[in-house]
């Protein structure tokens, strides 16, 4: 379930521009939807002691995922999926040549990237995450905008020569950049779980390719279909700086701030199924072994889990072992979510913080914060040259992938990162969320508790009752 909440008026806001009052306002927001083939939506697989489906195809209901058994129905032929555009398959909306309209987009997926392209036309982006951008940028026609689940964008369409155009999602096997800026373009495959069936890639760089996608939900797929007919009119796309929100700190306030703390937080995947590609202590990341221990069968009320999907602290870097089966140890913070305690006990209202986000698997996955909007400046360690204030944005899997299996050891392959600026507004005092936007991910774990207190050394005000997740 997910919907808009759509603020209007007020100082620094797009309505203030008359080429934004004159556009027609539209949501669109983009959701999957997952059937078997009778129409019902498969129970919660409480039998499940792994993450996804593995060996693929398999009928044993403690090899498949734990939020359904699309493992035993997923396969092509076997379910019923959809991607809709508020809530309808590939609707129609017609465009006069020349108008221009303002489009609020939604990645409200489960956990799929999207790949947005128009044929024949460019996105004017105007918004990230609902902030203004100083100045509108301009994507080339059919270049794709890589919008992460929980994103939200704000583009302005001027239509072209009368004729259909679809609005369409590109294969994640598409080298592309997280971000507008360009930057760093790789495969956005986000590998969110073999137990939901997804649209069929004849690209071998697809996190799961098929040689015929024949009869089958295939890349690109259609979103929606823009029909340009009617009159012309001659509509403008606005220039020059948009209104600067004033509830930030400017952009020069943050880059020139010295930051109170540094921290660094990492994205970890952990699995130890026999057959699967991390079976191998040495194909593990180091910190496996000790956090497996920890998240034992006892853990999970009884019954084993295989795998892990962490979020935790980089800067905690444990203790080195001489057991090859654990190499570090005695690691002092959950990697798995905790309501008990943040993972951090100093964040102070009024301060800046620079946060680096590293990804230490073979899939993107969203970062997403409550309460305060943060300025990225890097993708990758490459300095955007316009930074961009976000609440979500995709952390890069590690690169380069293989065409086919065995993956690389994620120990040695280069991983993916992001760095950005945040200021803690005294009026978010008090604990809320981090995760991986990736349903899949989170619910298993990949979440983090954050406080923000009033002052150095005040007491935490978090009532986890009312905290916001």
């Amino acid at each position: 379930m997910a919907g808009f909440l759509i603020i209007k008026g007020g100082p620094g806001t797009l309505d203030d521009l008359p080429e934004i009052t004159a556009a027609k306002d539209l949501v669109m927001g983009f959701q999957v939807i997952r059937t078997d083939l009778n129409g019902n939506v498969p129970p919660v697989n409480e039998q499940a002691t792994q993450f996804s489906t593995f060996p693929v195809g398999n009928m044993d209901p403690t090899q498949q995922g734990p939020w359904s058994t699309f493992g035993l129905d997923g396969a092509p032929g076997r379910s019923n999926f959809y991607f809709t555009t508020n809530g309808v398959t590939n609707p129609t909306l017609h465009m006069r040549p020349g108008e221009v309209q303002r489009w609020r987009l939604l990645n409200a997926a489960q956990g799929e990237n999207l790949l947005l392209a128009l044929q024949g036309h460019g996105l004017n982006i105007v918004a990230m995450d609902g902030i203004t951008v100083g100045n509108m940028q301009s994507l080339h026609p059919d270049t794709p905008l890589v919008i992460g689940p929980g994103q939200r964008y704000d583009v302005l369409v001027k239509a072209g020569a009368p004729g259909t155009y679809l609005l369409q999602s590109l294969d994640p096997a598409t080298p592309a950049s997280v971000s507008p800026s360009g930057i760093s373009p790789e495969p956005r495959n986000p590998r969110m779980s073999l137990d939901f069936p997804l649209p069929c890639s004849t690209n071998p760089a697809s996190a799961s390719p098929s040689p015929n996608c024949a009869g089958q939900l295939a890349y690109p797929f259609p979103l929606a279909t823009i029909v340009v007919d009617g009159d012309p009119v001659d509509m403008q796309l606005p220039t020059g700086p948009s209104p600067v929100p004033s509830g930030l700190p400017t952009v020069d306030k943050m880059l020139t701030t010295t930051p109170n703390a540094e921290r660094h937080v990492a994205f970890e995947i952990c699995g130890e199924k026999m057959g699967a590609p991390m079976e191998s202590p040495a194909a593990r990341l180091t910190s496996c072994g000790w956090y497996f221990a920890r998240y034992d069968q006892s853990f999970w009320g009884g019954t084993p889990f295989l795998n892990l999907e962490m979020m935790r602290d980089a800067d905690d870097t444990g203790v080195p072992s001489n057991d090859p089966n654990m190499p570090l140890v005695d690691f002092k913070k959950e990697g798995l979510f905790t309501p008990d305690q943040p993972l951090f006990p100093d964040m102070i209202a009024n301060n800046y913080e620079e946060w680096t986000v590293v990804n230490r698997s073979f899939s993107d996955h969203p970062f997403h914060i409550h309460q305060n909007h943060f300025l990225l400046t890097k993708i990758n360690g490459q300095t955007l040259a316009s930074p961009e204030w976000h609440d979500t944005i995709t952390v890069p899997g590690s690169q380069p992938q293989p065409a086919a299996p065995p993956l690389p050891n994620i120990n040695t392959n280069p991983i993916g990162s992001i760095t950005f600026r945040i200021y803690f507004n005294p009026v978010t005092v008090g604990c809320f969320v981090a995760h991986c936007h990736i349903l899949t991910h989170e619910d298993l774990g990949m979440m983090q508790r954050l406080d923000i207190l009033a002052g150095p050394n005040q007491p935490t005000q978090c009532d986890l009752g009312q905290m916001s997740h």
